[in-house]
């Protein structure tokens, strides 16, 4: 069981220097890759419907609240994982804005009704990702960010084009939207 707890600071935003609870067994974003994510998205988080996949300890979503997100949804299948991103939004007294869910995301990408303006997603970097069918969870102009090992190429999808692409050492951050657009 998880005995100890690691704490992240909230880069920036109504939360910033605040602290989240995080689980040693997580490998969460790092403070730099996290604030990349946000410089590149800009203006563009503030009022959006946001999607964390993979959410860990929820620590982009929480960011993303900070930092004037209207709502977010976090998709965590581990009970301790799920449990963490809860109490964090209590403490910060943000839970009102927030939805987590305890699920896999290959259940929740063909169950999900809803368009997201971003979507974050942060998968074990061991996992094959397939992105196929997530260009449905986005809304019109809407940006997918997948957190992936530098070491291999970006997921593909023939619905989405790359628009931005960032490294730092063994991650590497792409940035897509729809092919269309």
């Amino acid at each position: 069981m998880h005995n100890s707890i690691v704490q992240l600071r909230i880069t920036s935003g109504q939360f910033k220097g605040h602290l989240i609870n995080t689980l040693p067994t997580l490998r969460p974003a790092m403070e730099m890759v996290r604030k990349a994510v946000f410089d590149v998205l800009g203006d563009k988080i503030v009022g959006a419907n946001f999607l964390e996949l993979y959410a860990g300890s929820g620590a982009i979503g929480i960011e993303a609240l900070s930092r004037g997100a209207a709502r977010v949804v976090f998709i965590e299948k581990d009970r301790a994982h799920y449990n963490l991103i809860k109490q964090n939004l209590n403490k910060l007294g943000i839970a009102d804005k927030a939805a987590v869910r305890m699920m896999l995301v290959e259940d929740f990408i063909p169950a999900n009704q809803y368009p997201y303006d971003i979507i974050f997603a942060d998968p074990w970097y061991e996992d094959e990702l397939t992105i196929i069918g997530w260009e449905n969870l986005l809304a019109e102009g809407g940006i997918l960010v997948i957190e992936h090992s530098s070491a291999k190429p970006p997921p593909a999808n023939p619905n989405l084009r790359i628009w931005n692409n960032k490294r730092y050492g063994d991650t590497a951050l792409t940035f897509y939207t729809h092919a269309r657009g």
